[in-house]
């Protein structure tokens, strides 16, 4: 559909659009090893030796980072519609790379509105100090205002997760008047800080812990082994653990309004609206990079022959487009802003 629109309408005069699709095998029943060969071969077939202008996919966070290391390696632009592992924000790793779906950081929206549900008017933020945890946070301060609440105190913790950091980290914000804590992070990361803030004291009465993801299985995993290196004061998880909230997408909170209505806006972002944003998004910026160059003709050969990669970073796609799904604008980092 998106092809036929963009030949139709002219959106690149001169130039015709050729889709060439290629499955990248996600197939579950051959080994990983034989499946990663095959989704390697897949993405090294369009870009080497087809030598497409630009790749749209994949359908997962997991092939999607194996493509487009390649299309980025070999300064190819990709647009995926489906993806959403905040790894992907790398612009050091993926720098060709943009996407029209949302990431994870929209999580933050349904925790601070569940704390201001509750009536709690001041919150900390615990987050890991990488692209995910800075974006969760200034996305907590954006909806910590709208909804008049106060983030009273926050602090960024290492990838390293080094004992010292996290427990600075941890007793910076419980020594300040919060005491309904979120915690952003990958899931294992959490279970640490959570571990280390049990230890600490902080799984009482007196806090309420706000965590992103299904962090329990790791958490009693972390908990069995403290208790194996600390057998005169063991925490108990069952009797721990009763202050803690956790959120995800596999989670089911239905019947809680902000929980349904953050459930209902991501059902309408169909994968297939948002591919279609991806081919005319892609279309609208490469008829912007050659508009800035004096020979339209000799531009179009230039880029039918991947001679204007540096011109096709993700800020050339912020060309104003709007689809199905609203307005597709991309942060430096090729993330679709939150509207």
């Amino acid at each position: 559909m998106a092809i036929e629109t963009i030949n139709q309408q002219q959106l690149i005069p001169g130039a015709y659009i050729t889709l060439i699709p290629k499955d990248s095998y996600p197939n579950t029943e051959i080994s990983e090893k034989a499946a990663v060969t095959n989704a390697v071969f897949a993405s090294g077939t369009l870009l080497q030796k087809q030598q497409v202008q630009g790749v749209i996919g994949d359908i997962s966070s997991s092939w999607t980072s194996l493509s487009a290391l390649i299309s980025s390696t070999l300064q190819v632009p990709q647009c995926s519609f489906a993806s959403t592992a905040i790894a992907l924000s790398d612009k050091s790793s993926y720098d060709y790379f943009f996407r029209t779906i949302p990431t994870q950081v929209i999580f933050a929206d349904v925790m601070v509105s569940f704390a201001a549900l509750q009536g709690w008017s001041k919150i900390g933020v615990i987050y890991e100090d990488t692209t995910f945890g800075q974006q969760y946070f200034q996305r907590a301060i954006l909806q910590a205002g709208l909804h008049g609440m106060d983030i009273v105190q926050s602090q960024a913790f290492g990838p390293d997760l080094e004992k010292d950091a996290l427990t600075f980290a941890i007793q910076n914000v419980t020594q300040s008047m919060a005491r309904v804590i979120l915690v952003a992070g990958p899931e294992e990361g959490q279970s640490v800080v959570m571990t280390q803030a049990a230890a600490l004291g902080y799984l009482s009465d007196d806090y309420t812990w706000l965590l992103l993801g299904r962090v329990d299985a790791f958490l009693r995993r972390d908990i069995r082994q403290y208790n194996h290196n600390h057998t005169s004061s063991p925490v108990h998880f069952n009797t721990t653990f009763n202050g803690i909230f956790m959120f995800d997408y596999w989670l089911s909170l239905s019947g809680y309004a902000p929980f349904d209505s953050f459930i209902q806006q991501w059902s309408k972002l169909d994968p297939q609206m948002l591919a279609y944003s991806c081919m005319m998004v892609m279309a609208e910026g490469f008829n912007r990079v050659l508009g800035l160059l004096p020979n339209r003709t000799q531009a179009l050969k230039s880029l039918v022959n991947n001679e204007l990669r540096e011109y096709l970073i993700p800020d050339a796609f912020n060309t104003g487009y709007v689809g199905p799904n609203g307005p597709m604008v991309f942060d430096t980092n090729g993330d679709l802003l939150q509207r």
